[in-house]
């Protein structure tokens, strides 16, 4: 159970990545009314470039125990991208249930904007460096300007409208109604009203993305502090879990709109066409299509369809990524699976300015790694 949460989320940070991982911290004890000599484990997770600028950190999780003055029985660093942080979540709980440990400490983040100045994402931070390669992908696309993966998503989508007639109408749709969502939140860092119109007349940044469906990288944290006990929270739970993990690059996947959330997902659809609430990753507008789809809430190419009949406010018949999404309230060093995270302990709650009415559980599930390897799919209720 989730006893403490916090975010500590900015546009541009002036600090170090280590004062504003200490920011998220401090607020999470707080909150859980704990010290951090009650800390018995550690979950993070390391991207190039995010934490002031170093491509790779030597025994990175002991390093930032060192600086945060905790001395944890467990550590682990997990490496899914995006959804990193609902895997530790998972093992967290595991830990409690197993191991007897309590006061798990899941902190996820970075700067994104260190490397955001540069132009290159995490995937091209290598084109920094001479003779560094971090990806498979230099070898392959050297001579070309990449930038995975903005690169791959585009693709894509793309296809996805050859294949399924899906219109970038359908897309913008979306991205307008989650930036209402994002304005009820009270809390995000993209506002004002957008229109169809706005997205399809902002730039294309790859054909077809525009650039009000592209995710923002901002700097900033999350922590969540799981313990036997959730003191004066809800007693918020991992009700069904699955994870999927396909380390294949685009080229050998059979067809690049299918993602491992086919899989990770396959055990409880039932369940999950039923929850109260959805938080889909967003990195970009076709991510979350995708995921829509082969979690099964709706058929392959009916997305047109659902986005201009459902209303997916926190008062309608599907509230789907609440709080804005990452999309509109940042992308976190490059990772939206903490940002959903949150927004559900929001949600289950009670602490939502855009409350969904007796809410009871949350459907989540984050895509991430190179080209959608990984995906982690839960139900969280009590």
């Amino acid at each position: 159970m989730i006893k403490g949460f916090a975010e500590a989320v900015y546009k541009k940070y002036d600090g170090t990545a280590y004062d504003l991982m200490n920011e998220a911290l401090e607020k999470a004890l707080n909150m859980a009314g704990i010290q951090r000599s009650d800390i018995q484990g550690f979950i993070t997770t390391f991207l190039p470039g995010i934490f002031d600028g170093n491509i790779f950190l030597h025994f990175f999780p002991d390093q930032l125990c060192g600086y945060l003055g905790i001395n944890p029985k467990y550590i682990d660093s997990l490496d899914y991208g995006g959804p990193s942080v609902l895997a530790g979540l998972y093992r967290a709980e595991k830990l409690i249930k197993y191991e007897g440990l309590d006061n798990i400490l899941l902190l996820f983040g970075g700067k994104g904007s260190l490397v955001r100045q540069t132009r290159e994402t995490v995937d091209s931070y290598e084109n920094l460096y001479d003779g560094v390669t971090n990806t498979p992908y230099k070898q392959l696309l050297s001579g070309y300007s990449y930038k995975n993966p903005l690169s791959d998503y585009a693709l894509v989508a793309q296809r996805h409208k050859k294949i399924y007639g899906t219109a970038d109408e359908d897309r913008a749709r979306l991205m307008v109604k989650q930036r209402k969502n994002g304005n009820d939140s009270g809390y995000s860092m993209f506002t004002g009203d957008i229109s169809v119109d706005d997205v399809l007349s902002s730039p294309v940044i790859s054909s077809p993305l525009h650039l009000l469906e592209i995710v923002y990288p901002v700097d900033g944290f999350h922590a969540f502090i799981v313990s036997k006990s959730p003191g004066k929270l809800r007693p918020v739970k991992i009700k069904k879990y699955g994870e999927a993990h396909w380390s294949k690059l685009p080229p050998e996947l059979e067809e690049i709109m299918i993602t491992p959330a086919s899989e990770s997902s396959r055990n409880f659809r039932d369940e999950i066409k039923h929850c109260d609430a959805y938080e889909l990753y967003d990195s970009f507008s076709i991510t979350v299509i995708l995921q829509l789809e082969d979690t099964g809430i709706i058929k392959k190419g009916e997305f047109g369809k659902f986005i201009e009949k459902t209303d997916i406010s926190s008062s309608g018949d599907m509230p789907l990524n609440t709080g804005g999404g990452s999309i509109n309230r940042g992308q976190p060093a490059y990772m939206s699976g903490s940002v959903l995270l949150y927004e559900s302990l929001l949600q289950l709650n009670g602490m939502a300015k855009n409350q969904v009415r007796d809410i009871n559980s949350v459907f989540i599930n984050g895509i991430g790694g190179w080209s959608r390897n990984h995906s982690v799919s839960m139900i969280l209720g009590d």
